[in-house]
């Protein structure tokens, strides 16, 4: 699956975090593991239901008669003591360095709180940017359009300026929904829009193809 848009059309870049620039599936599936066996969840089910979302909004599908803050903080700090498990998605770093070549201001908006989006980041070595978007900065997370509306403007654009890079269902309906161009990353997310304007296995090549342009 390769397929690439003209980055040169948009003024800023929005970047999903988990299976977007990092694989975190493994660390995730680890931290949730204990949880879904203490309420009689299903794993697999809980995973894929709640992929792209904040721990709170998907604790509220599964369990909403539980303290929801409090359980979202208890797997939110269990999350961080797997995070050697995270590893980049391919050549996430180096798109990032052509972003930043190109001056095309990028900025992250994820469902992660923010200790684990910058243990994730340093982890696998990519940048952290000067500002983002996480699970506490908004009122409503993923799929509503909040977080994007939210780092559209961090980035003082408007969000038609913006493309958004995602992977799950929830994470492309709110970017969509925001008025965004998306680019899907990964298999997860089949939804089809005109505005989905390209779909990437990884960064790998992209970098190739842009690599040959700085050289020609």
């Amino acid at each position: 699956m390769g397929s690439f848009c003209d980055l040169s059309a948009y003024k800023g870049v929005i970047f999903d975090m988990d299976g977007t620039l990092v694989d975190s599936d493994q660390a995730i599936a680890k931290a949730i593991l204990p949880w879904c066996e203490l309420h009689d969840l299903e794993l697999d089910k809980v995973l894929t239901a709640g992929r792209g979302m904040r721990f709170a909004d998907f604790i509220k599908r599964f369990v909403p008669h539980l303290d929801i803050r409090n359980e979202a903080q208890n797997l939110e700090k269990t999350e961080e003591t797997f995070a050697e498990h995270v590893i980049e998605v391919a050549g996430a770093g180096r798109f990032i360095s052509y972003l930043c070549d190109m001056s095309l201001p990028w900025i992250l908006a994820t469902s992660a709180d923010l200790d684990n989006a910058i243990s994730r980041m340093q982890t696998c070595q990519l940048p952290i940017p000067k500002d983002m978007v996480t699970a506490q900065d908004v009122k409503k997370g993923k799929p509503d359009p909040e977080p994007f509306i939210l780092a559209a403007k961090k980035l003082g654009l408007s969000t038609q300026a913006c493309v958004v890079f995602e992977d799950s269902d929830a994470g492309v309906t709110g970017a969509l929904e925001a008025g965004c161009d998306v680019v899907v990353v990964g298999e997860f997310c089949q939804l089809t829009h005109p505005r989905i304007v390209a779909r990437i296995t990884d960064y790998s090549q992209w970098n190739n193809m842009l690599e040959k342009e700085i050289r020609t």
